[in-house]
């Protein structure tokens, strides 16, 4: 019997102008009762839909017409007429958005304008006394408000009370909810959100250790940034660099970026910030300081050092593996120090505006603004086998339980095919995919429905961790890439289904050493590969 997997795609319907594009069908039509119609019609006037009333659901009318079959229309969008119209909760235009710096600085300010540009809004940024709250206001066309953000970045903890005291209706972090985020919601009666329909992965981004242009070391261990944090090492010299003393850049003791560092880099090596270090409030100031200081090190999110001339640094991981920076790597989330940026709601009512704000930012059209912010899009893009150098070397030259055959029959099956910036993984210890994974399996399904793959297979790529014995973990890996392939299967026609292709690979291509637990689990993945048909001998 196949695993079960929890699939609650996010629902993106933010507009009813394009019925077919944006209207979602989901049961076969129903016989109406037509003496108990409700007519539909969009805030804007562009259509109008009848249909009768089957229910209210997450701020959504479902409406069995007669033409369209079942519909789910936001209500938020337009305005319900006849007499079987449920009351609408009171909403004023007011909400809150509350947590991360990181999330919050940029990335919302940008989304939320290209939110009021997708429903004909004018946007305001307003700021304070108080650089960590600001507000936005939107209004529409005719003058009158359509939303009054108050939006207040005090850090990725901040989100979880205010969820819980009720001032926000959207919870942001640069990071994923922990345990003792859970207790706050849990004083308010509200349960654990991590893998449900409310979290939602707004992007990627990275913590990227940062030297000063001229510095010529291009790259450090874990353990050589751990020395540097503790005090152990204290001059470039030591690293191969110039005779230039180190001056250590960090944040404070509750700034959500140190602790991905520390908890990633010098935690584990069992050192931690015990070297004389500068402390700063703000990310800018922090990359000034490196950027005057020869001898400067520090770290931001990528967001922000890709926009100043700082020397990124790549992380040389203890098996000899490079940790590259790079959009590609962030993608699949095999940087060292990659990260998700997250959405919190709480379950039941929500005010409408936002719940529509939140569905567009899944939208392809909010992706230019994510890019525009400097954060890592949802764009798909695309990598050769011959393109990952030290990754092939490193499968073939260090891994002790090395199978040749398998490994000549890999290079057969991908060399020529490309691989997608797009992962699936599943929750710890089960086989049940994560709630990214669940929206790359709904984005993968639409983009093959829609033709981007059309004339190509597509293939499912199964790889584990080197812990215990080699033929069971690449039979493991491929039950993971049958288990997503069964699930695209169903989510697409039966043509397109027929082109998928499942194969493991156990072993072979880590994205990380396998020596702890954060590299093994980079390395339990399903990829995917799109190549030419009959390319290559048939996967065995």
């Amino acid at each position: 019997m196949p695993p079960t997997v929890k699939s609650r795609f996010p629902r993106r319907f933010p507009s009813i102008r394009a019925v077919a594009a944006t209207l979602a069908l989901i049961t076969t039509p129903l016989a109406a009762d037509q003496h108990a119609l409700i007519q539909l019609q969009a805030k804007d006037g562009s259509i109008s839909i009848s249909g009768q009333l089957v229910g209210m659901e997450d701020d959504h009318y479902i409406v069995a017409t007669s033409d369209l079959g079942t519909l789910r229309i936001q209500a938020s969008n337009v305005t319900c007429t006849g007499v079987l119209c449920p009351q609408i909760s009171s909403y004023g235009p007011e909400f809150g958005i509350y947590g991360s710096r990181t999330v919050g600085t940029t990335l919302i300010p940008t989304l939320l304008r290209g939110y009021a540009q997708s429903v004909g809004a004018s946007y305001e940024l307003v700021t304070t006394d108080d650089a960590a709250e600001r507000f936005v206001r939107l209004t529409n066309a005719d003058g009158s408000l359509r939303a009054e953000i108050d939006l207040q970045t005090r850090g990725s903890g901040s989100a979880f009370p205010a969820l819980a005291e009720g001032v926000a209706a959207i919870g942001v972090a640069d990071r994923r909810m922990n345990d003792g985020d859970v207790e706050k919601l849990a004083v308010a009666g509200i349960p654990d959100l991590r893998d449900t329909a409310n979290e939602t992965v707004l992007g990627v981004d990275g913590i990227v250790m940062i030297t000063h242009p001229a510095n010529p070391v291009r790259n450090l261990t874990s353990l050589e940034i751990a020395k540097i944090w503790s005090g152990e090492i204290t001059n470039w010299l030591e690293l191969g660099g110039g005779n230039v003393p180190i001056t250590v850049n960090s944040f404070s003791e509750s700034s959500g970026d140190r602790a991905v560092m520390m908890d990633a880099l010098v935690r584990p090596n069992n050192r931690d910030e015990t070297a004389p270090v500068v402390r700063w409030s703000d990310y800018q100031d922090m990359i000034d300081a490196v950027m005057a200081d020869r001898g400067g090190i520090g770290f931001v999110g990528r967001w922000l050092a890709r926009t100043n001339d700082v020397n990124l640094l790549d992380i040389r991981e203890t098996c000899g593996l490079l940790s590259p920076p790079t959009d590609f790597r962030m993608k699949i989330e095999g940087y060292a120090l990659s990260r998700r940026l997250y959405a919190y709601t709480t379950p039941g009512d929500m005010h409408p505006e936002a719940r529509a704000f939140l569905d567009w930012t899944l939208t392809d059209e909010a992706q230019a603004y994510i890019k525009e912010s400097h954060f890592i899009d949802r764009e798909l893009e695309r990598m050769r086998l011959e393109d990952m150098g030290m990754m092939l070397v490193h499968t073939a030259a260090v891994e002790p339980d090395f199978d040749g055959r398998q490994y000549s029959d890999m290079m057969q099956q991908l060399r020529g095919a490309d691989r997608l910036s797009v992962s699936f993984r599943f929750q710890t210890a089960s086989s049940v995919l994560d709630v990214e994974s669940v929206r790359n399996v709904e984005e993968l399904a639409e983009r093959m429905e829609a033709g981007a793959f059309d004339g190509m297979e597509v293939l499912l790529v199964g790889f584990a961790d080197s812990i215990g014995n080699r033929v069971q973990n690449t039979a493991l890996a491929q039950q993971r890439a049958d288990t997503v392939t069964r699930i695209i299967a169903q989510a697409v026609s039966r043509q397109n289904a027929l082109r998928l292709r499942a194969v493991s690979y156990g072993e072979l291509l880590p994205l990380s050493c396998n020596e702890d637990e954060v590299g093994r689990e980079r390395n339990r993945r399903v990829e995917v590969w799109l190549r030419l048909p009959d390319s290559r001998s048939i996967l065995r």
